[in-house]
């Protein structure tokens, strides 16, 4: 067992901290790249293959278009999905709501739909000031858009190459909306600013090798 450094204030929450161990998938993109879909198109397929309790952390319920009871719990915005994942809305600060979140719900896996301009890599240093229960696995999947992604570099080529070189995983998605011509010149392109990091073509809609996508995040998991 490892030495609980969570602060806890009762032993409840001190057992969980000392036994609970989490992974984090933080998934990253800028506006419209397709994020909460690819998200929501991948997350039932990770239950049926795992088994695994899955918590997702969004800034807007409202992006989410999920119809159902939102519940104010444990001081945060949660919604329950058909699937048994559950749904929250991040709190005050990512930090309190991702202890709040290990402790209550005693996740296997936490995703993390950041906004979409934020560095996915700042993130992830955050978490220097986390003391919550122990997390196992961290991995960033970064999410392209196909139909947009010359005007994205062209608008935002500094903050698209921090999220690219930040990421574990980058998905070329909406592919079913372009040639395939403009999905090799999107790889070249991610290439030339990380030449080592993994690059799968998908489509969050049609479905597209999302099995691909799936079988990078379970075996990161």
């Amino acid at each position: 067992m490892r030495e609980c450094k969570c602060q806890a204030t009762n032993y409840h929450d001190y057992e969980k901290c000392r036994v609970l161990q989490m992974d984090l998938i933080v998934i990253a993109g800028f506006l419209g790249s397709g994020k909460t879909t690819m998200i929501l198109s991948t997350i039932s397929r990770i239950i049926e293959r795992t088994g695994k309790k899955i918590v997702i952390i969004v800034n807007d319920f409202g992006k989410i278009g999920i119809d159902g009871k939102i519940m104010q719990k444990y001081g945060l915005q949660v919604q329950e999905l058909a699937n048994g994942c559950i749904c929250c809305t991040l709190g005050p600060d990512f930090i309190s709501t991702l202890k709040t979140v290990a402790l209550e719900f005693s996740p296997d896996i936490v995703m993390v739909e950041p906004t979409g301009i934020a560095d996915p890599q700042a993130i992830l240093n955050s978490l220097e000031f986390y003391n919550g229960p122990s997390i196992n696995r961290r991995i960033i999947a970064v999410i392209v858009d196909a139909v947009r992604f010359s005007a994205i570099v062209r608008a935002l080529e500094r903050p698209l190459k921090a999220q690219v070189k930040a990421a574990g995983l980058v998905i070329i998605n909406k592919i079913d909306e372009v040639p395939d011509g403009t999905v090799k010149e999107i790889e070249a392109k991610i290439r030339e600013i990380r030449g080592s990091v993994p690059v799968i073509p998908a489509s969050a809609i049609e479905g597209t090798n999302l099995d691909k996508v799936v079988d990078f995040l379970v075996s990161a998991c």
